[in-house]
């Protein structure tokens, strides 16, 4: 094998700015690991803030729905009461005459100790009677209430009362409030 003549390998000459001899700079680059590095880190960051969001997401969720469920209970347990006052004592009756007496009479509707305050009103052949109460408790104004309406009508010689419940979680001013209402249609022969 022959040698071949290479040229003479010349390096420019060291300057003061070189630090290497003029050899040219043969190290890695560095800062490559830096660069990495923050790369990492935001990548970890803006999956901790995807977290956070979900996390935040579900809680507003879960809250929203144990109020709704409050807010259900609370109607149901209106109807239920209604529904006794209304069946078993008469309380909410179709005649004036009759609502008088019932008031007078000593007929006064509570549920959970608390004092169902009602009205009456008829027109045509609607008699509408108007409940309102707290249902936990007649002492807490920030708790669950309902309001209930009852509407009786004669129709062909047929009663139909309804029965709305309107369930609210929060009864005072302060709050998010969710409502949650039930109707209950009954028809009995008079």
């Amino acid at each position: 094998m022959a040698k071949k003549n290479l040229p003479p390998t010349t390096y420019p000459p060291a300057t003061p700015e070189r630090s290497d001899g003029g050899r040219g700079n043969l190290q890695p680059k560095a800062g490559f690991a830096m660069l990495f590095s923050v790369l990492i880190s935001s990548l970890l960051v803006v999956i901790g803030l995807s977290i956070f969001s979900i996390t935040l997401k579900e809680l507003a969720i879960s809250t929203s729905a144990r109020e709704s469920q409050i807010a259900f209970y609370a109607a149901n347990s209106g109807m239920e009461c209604a529904l006794y006052w209304d069946l078993k004592q008469n309380a909410f009756a179709t005649t004036t005459n009759i609502y008088e007496d019932a008031r007078v009479g000593g007929i006064t509707a509570n549920c959970d100790g608390a004092r169902v305050n009602s009205s009456y009103s008829k027109t045509g052949q609607k008699t509408k009677t108007i409940a309102s109460f707290p249902v936990i408790s007649s002492t807490d104004t920030e708790g669950p209430c309902a309001d209930i309406t009852v509407i009786k009508e004669e129709i062909a010689g047929k009663m139909t009362t309804t029965i709305e419940s309107q369930g609210k979680n929060i009864c005072g001013a302060s709050g998010r409030r969710v409502e949650r209402g039930l109707r209950a249609s009954i028809t009995t022969d008079m």
